[in-house]
């Protein structure tokens, strides 16, 4: 064992040969840069098909750069592997088991190399697709907040590990110490440098619902302005998701809140108006078509009832109103040919898609026996009048 020890010598450039040093350097650090910007650009592409079926999938500023200094480290290493598999290719051996050594020092940095890209790339591919992509995803899977150590542990195994069979043929103490500071400094260069600014798509993503969040905005203002009502962060971010279990969860609570006796809250009521008008989905009940119970909102006759409960509390009256009208004028919403379907906004394309086949029957006719209702009474005359026709297409 003595003798195995000494008889290695120090790795230097030397012994790997000037040119074939320089030539390993250069492919590693190409190598690096390549990743690290296939791995940004690529979860830019899956966070982009994300938004195409659920909820755009949006890191926050700390799970943002504790990824992108994990795709730049695991980038560098991974750079690391290629410049020691050509440093490995140095035909002369000093020992005779030298050349064996050296080649499964070549062999096992191309696997590492290949074995983690395929990982990276089966998992990045399928969270996005199946997981992320999936309607009500909710952040179900935090892979942050439950395995942040598994991504630190990765960049750090590739690089042991690829200087563990190196070290079978050289002295190489100071050599992994250096290259453990240069990866680090690639990572940092590489976190500056190739990172792609997750504001742009996010941005975009934003400008599809633009309309939508500024509604939710003015009414939220209004709703403190008028009524001294504060809703907490959660409950906003919440309204301006679509897809999400927490959405999903927040307009069928708002109808179950309406399906009661009781009096709701004026909350629940702004709450309801905005999810009518930005037309928030609900759990659909996969009943007949025409079963009232595919309704996602609070029904008319639910709402006549929370008005009579509110008699002499104007403003209640007056936003329950409100949300009478937000459902006549769903109900009312015109078709959008398809040729001018570039014209509109996203919420316009779903309600006039939602106005012609996710509307029961039943539902309008309950709605048109409220509203005729409502109109004979006298003392609603001034809120009755803000309520529009419904359309006889819609009436049968």
């Amino acid at each position: 064992m003595s003798e195995n020890r000494f008889g290695k010598e120090k790795i230097s450039i030397q012994n790997i040969g000037r040119q074939r040093f320089w030539i390993g350097l250069i492919a590693g650090i190409f190598s690096a840069i390549s990743i690290s910007l296939a791995f940004n650009y690529s979860r830019e592409v899956f966070r982009l098909f994300t938004s195409m079926s659920a909820d755009l999938l949006i890191l926050n500023s700390i799970q943002l750069q504790f990824f992108n200094f994990f795709f730049s480290t695991l980038s560098a290493v991974l750079g690391l592997s290629i410049s020691i598999w050509i440093w490995m290719s140095n035909p002369r051996h000093k020992r005779r088991k030298d050349r064996i050594y050296k080649q499964l020092s070549r062999t096992n940095s191309l696997l590492i190399f290949w074995v983690i890209l395929m990982v990276i790339a089966r998992f990045g591919s399928i969270l996005p697709i199946i997981l992320y992509g999936m309607p009500g995803y909710d952040n179900q899977l935090n892979l942050f907040e439950e395995y942040w150590l598994l991504f630190v542990l990765m960049p750090l195994v590739v690089f042991f590990q690829n200087w563990f069979t190196v070290r079978l043929v050289y002295r190489a103490g100071k050599w992994i110490f250096i290259s453990f500071l240069g990866c680090l400094l690639a990572a940092f260069t590489l976190n500056q440098t190739t990172t792609v600014d997750q504001g742009k798509l996010n941005a975009l993503y934003f400008k599809r619902f633009e309309k939508d969040y500024q509604y939710i905005e003015q009414q939220i203002s209004r709703a403190e302005k008028n009524y001294d009502i504060d809703f907490n962060s959660e409950t906003i971010d919440v309204l301006k998701k679509w897809h999400t279990e927490s959405s999903i969860e927040q307009v069928m609570s708002l109808k179950s809140a309406f399906s009661r006796n009781s009096s709701v809250s004026m909350d629940t009521i702004i709450l309801q108006k905005i999810a009518i008008r930005n037309f928030k989905q609900g759990r659909w009940h996969y009943y007949r078509r025409n079963s009232i119970e595919n309704w996602h909102y609070a029904l008319p006759k639910d709402v006549l009832r929370q008005i009579n409960l509110t008699k002499s509390y104007e403003n209640k009256t007056r936003e329950l109103f409100n949300i009478l009208q937000e459902q006549i004028e769903l109900v009312n919403t015109a078709e959008i040919d398809w040729e001018e379907y570039e014209n509109f906004t996203e919420t316009e394309r779903r309600r006039s898609l939602g106005a012609k086949y996710n509307i029961p029957r039943p539902l309008i006719n309950q709605l048109k026996s409220v509203r005729d209702s409502l109109v004979k009474v006298e003392e609603y005359q001034e809120f009755t009048k803000e309520l529009p026709e419904i359309k006889n297409d819609r009436i049968k």
